[in-house]
Order: C-alpha cells, then structure tokens, then sequence
C-alpha cells in the first residue's frame, strides 16, 4: 500500500482502483473476484447477458419495440389499462393468461423518445419509462413512481438450450404484498421466497402503497419463484428502504401484466383482457366457494299457534 495512504485512521490520497490492487495483492485476485458484487451467479459452463444498451425504437399502436444490443423489450398498453412487457420476441400471445380476442392496443399510445436518450408510453391510466440500459418504470398518469423493473439477466448454456434468467424490481418503501401462496393466514405475503405456478395456474400479485395500488402478473410457462423483501421508511433523516422483488426462472423468455389503479380498477383492467375466472359449483366448494365443509340443509319450522295470525 502506497505511503501517506492512511491519515489519522482515514483513507486519503487513494482511489478506489489502488484500493482493489493493494486487495487483491494480498489475498490474490482469484479470492477477491466471487466477492465483488455484482457478477452474477454464473455456473461453470454458462455466459451471463444483459440487454446492453438501447439502438432505437419502433412505435406502434399501444407502445412498440424498444431494441437493445442484445435483446428486444415488447411494449403493449391495451384500451382497458393493462400493459405487457416482454423480452426476447416475447409477444402477448399464444399465451395461457390472456384471451387475443380482448386485446386490444390503445391507439392513442406510443413509444415516444424521453428523457437521457430513453423512451416511455403515456397513457390514460399509467406512464411507463424505457431507460437506455433496459430499466423498466411504472408510474401512475401524474408521474408517481410505483414500479422499478431493472434489466433482466440471463445466464446461457456455452453449448445452447434453455437459459435461466432473473429479474429484480424495486416498490415504494411502505408497499406491501399481496396475493396467493403466503405462508401465514390471509394473502399477505411477507419477506422471503414464495412459489410461482405457471401456465394457467400463476397468481395475481398486488402491491400496495401510499403512492397507489399496481398489481403484476408473471406470463411464465413453468414453476418458479419469487424472492420477496419488504421496505422500510427512514426515521427523522432516515433513508427510505425500498421494497424488493426478484422473479427467477420462469421458464421462456421474461414477460408479465401490469395494471395500476384502485384495487378493483387494476382487477378490472386484468379480467378485462383475461376474463372472469369460472367459479367452482357449490357441491364441491361449500356455500359462499370457501372451500370448507359444505353446509347442511335447512328445514323451515312453522311458528308455535300454526302460522300467523
């Protein structure tokens, strides 16, 4: 380490690149590299990708494509609120949430050129941003942020066949979960790793906060997970934590459904392109469909004296 570094127990008069050279020059570069973050879990035998940075742009009605060095993000705002994101070709259909024959795109929205070279969507219900480098944000029509999509990360195999991917998003500090598969009593679902079916069968995920209501819906194909951390908000002159989650593995290329309003304006921006789920009858789920035991017959007994007088 150079002289003069340290200075009455502070780092002076070195950058950051003399610090990992002095480091690495102790414990070797070998043993530092699995700590530095950011490098991705990458098994032996496989190549990480990111979209890279963003080439241009073509709109269309309800959004359009947005092209990347090494990836293309599909952008769909249909007339009843909800969008569609998808990566790599994805398309909003063949798929088996949705129904082709209600969607459709609000013509009035397009991808058009934003801020630092990105793009975004305006539309009568939400606002969606498009950064250079692939970063995905939700806002309600007034521009509050909701929702921050980082760029995906695959992980493909050097001799080809399916990759594995990941994507972390980031929520408002007081958001909250909801939704099937917690743990506990109830739909909240707290900090930690909850299961995704997929196909048919991947459940509606809504996130509430002060700022608004949004709910997602993973387009995937097999079973994955969802890696979930609630914020914080900071005390006094505290920072806010925001909340986390990140989706893994599943299966085909990244795609999911937004929608943002009330709980039931973002539910009915949903079943407007996904239909209204059938309900089970009442001899398999009991009365009310609660799924518990069925309830008796009951008998009318007639009132003391034979009936009214």
């Amino acid at each position: 380490m150079p002289s003069g570094a340290i200075t009455d127990g502070r780092l002076t008069g070195m950058d950051g690149r003399d610090l990992v050279r002095s480091v690495a020059a102790v414990t070797g570069l070998g043993q530092l590299r699995p700590r530095w973050p950011g490098r991705g879990h990458a098994a032996p035998g496989e190549r990480a990708r990111v979209p890279g940075h963003a080439l241009g742009a073509e709109p269309g009605p309800g959004g359009g494509v947005v092209r990347f060095e090494r990836s293309a993000l599909r952008v769909l705002v249909t007339t009843a609120g909800a969008v569609f994101c998808g990566w790599d070709g994805a398309e909003p259909t063949p798929s088996a949430l949705v129904r082709g024959e209600r969607l459709q795109p609000d013509v009035r929205a397009r991808l058009e050129p934003h801020t630092a070279g990105g793009w975004r969507v305006v539309s009568e219900r939400l606002t969606l941003t498009v950064s250079p480098t692939g970063t995905v944000e939700l806002c309600t029509p007034g521009g509050v942020l909701l929702r921050r999509d980082l760029p995906p990360r695959w992980w493909e195999r050097d001799g080809g066949g399916p990759a594995r991917w990941a994507r972390r998003s980031e929520v408002c500090a007081d958001a909250r979960f909801h939704g099937p598969g917690g743990h506990g009593a109830g739909l909240r679902l707290g900090t930690g790793t909850h299961p995704l079916p997929g196909g048919p069968g991947s459940p509606v995920h809504w996130v509430v906060a002060d700022a608004g209501t949004h709910l997602v819906v993973p387009d995937g194909t097999d079973t994955a997970a969802v890696c979930l951390a609630e914020g914080s908000e900071g005390a006094g002159s505290g920072h806010d934590r925001p909340g986390r989650a990140e989706l893994r593995d599943a299966g085909g290329p990244p795609r999911h459904w937004m929608a943002v309003g009330t709980p039931a304006r973002a539910l009915a921006s949903w079943t407007a392109v996904a239909g209204t789920p059938e309900v089970a009858p009442v001899s398999v789920t009991g009365v009310g469909g609660s799924g518990g035991r069925p309830a008796r017959p009951r008998t009318r007994v007639p009132p003391a004296g034979g009936g009214r007088h």
